[in-house]
């Protein structure tokens, strides 16, 4: 009898610690965090990442688009902001972007003149194909690769993260989560124009943003009950804005078009911590130039903690 009394209490102790640690997952919301796209403007992300740390705010799910893609999954692999601002600080960026070297040349086409550019040139074939882009994706995948070590989705993340990216043939967004997160951080970062289009398991990919500039709608449906956007639109460039060409006009184009895009990709999102600043910014500014841009994520991240706070106590 005895012995059976002691085995009812372990077993009802063993309950009570079961009920209490599921209690308290479930009162615990899950916070996610959609980095968007931004190009150089991404150092900001890190002021963010930064001020959520201090406030010992976990983030459970992630989600990329373009260079925001570049801190998401940097982040989802170390979860240590100190050591991706370290990086980001020392590294000359250059490096990721090497020009491809094709010989160039003029053929006639139908009596009008084009310039080719050439690859795969050998004494017996020239086969011409037009340039697609300035920088090879692969560049940038190589140095992540060297970076993390060939870190995979399936095997090394901390917390879980996507990529966001465009099929340049079909007009789709491509939510990457599988293989090597360099070929997800490289696809989402292919600039049209600037960037060659990412092949990645037969598809064209090119920049998210394109698409999803602030992935908010992805991390809700990773599971996330708090959704946190980061829209860095608001960081404006002070260089007087030329038009003047054909180049030019498509370019600002499209960022006529993201400017709006934005706006609705971030409206999927509880809250939204968007800059407002102007200045010079480029992925080799110096390294005053970066910790203001840090410093300015940083600050915008406070505002809204009073407000995340209450959305946490509101799960209590």
């Amino acid at each position: 009898m005895k012995s059976l009394r002691k085995t009812i209490r372990i077993m009802l102790i063993i309950l009570s610690i079961y009920f209490c640690i599921t209690f308290l997952s479930y009162a615990q919301p899950r916070i996610g965090l959609a980095l968007g796209e931004g190009g150089a403007k991404f150092y900001a992300h890190i002021g963010v990442l930064k001020v959520l740390e201090e406030e010992g705010i976990k983030i459970d799910y992630l989600a990329g688009t373009s260079s925001g893609a570049f801190i998401a999954g940097l982040y989802a692999l170390w979860e240590d902001i100190d050591r991706i601002e370290e990086f980001i600080l020392s590294t000359d960026f250059k490096k990721y972007f090497k020009f491809l070297k094709e010989a160039a040349g003029f053929q006639n086409i139908n009596g009008t003149p084009f310039i080719l550019f050439y690859t795969d040139i050998d004494s017996d074939n020239i086969n011409p194909k037009w340039l697609k882009g300035l920088i090879d994706g692969k560049v940038i995948r190589d140095e992540i690769d060297r970076l993390t070590n060939r870190a995979s989705f399936e095997y090394d993340l901390k917390i879980p993260f996507k990529a966001i990216a465009t099929d340049l043939v079909t007009g789709e967004k491509i939510v990457i989560d599988h293989g090597r997160i360099s070929n997800a951080i490289a696809a989402s970062m292919a600039k049209p124009g600037t960037c060659m289009p990412f092949i990645f398991e037969g598809r064209q990919l090119v920049d998210g943003g394109l698409v999803d500039p602030v992935p908010a709608d992805i991390v809700r449906e990773m599971g996330a009950d708090i959704v946190i956007g980061i829209n860095l639109s608001g960081i404006q460039s002070d260089s007087f804005l030329i038009v003047n060409n054909v180049i030019s006009i498509i370019y600002r184009s499209i960022y006529i078009m993201l400017e709006a895009l934005n706006e609705t990709s971030c409206s999927k999102a509880d809250l939204i911590i968007k800059p407002d600043y102007i200045g010079t910014f480029s992925f080799d500014m110096d390294r005053e130039e970066r910790l203001k841009l840090i410093k300015i994520g940083e600050e915008e991240t406070r505002k809204i903690i009073p407000l995340l706070r209450t959305l946490i106590d509101s799960y209590q």
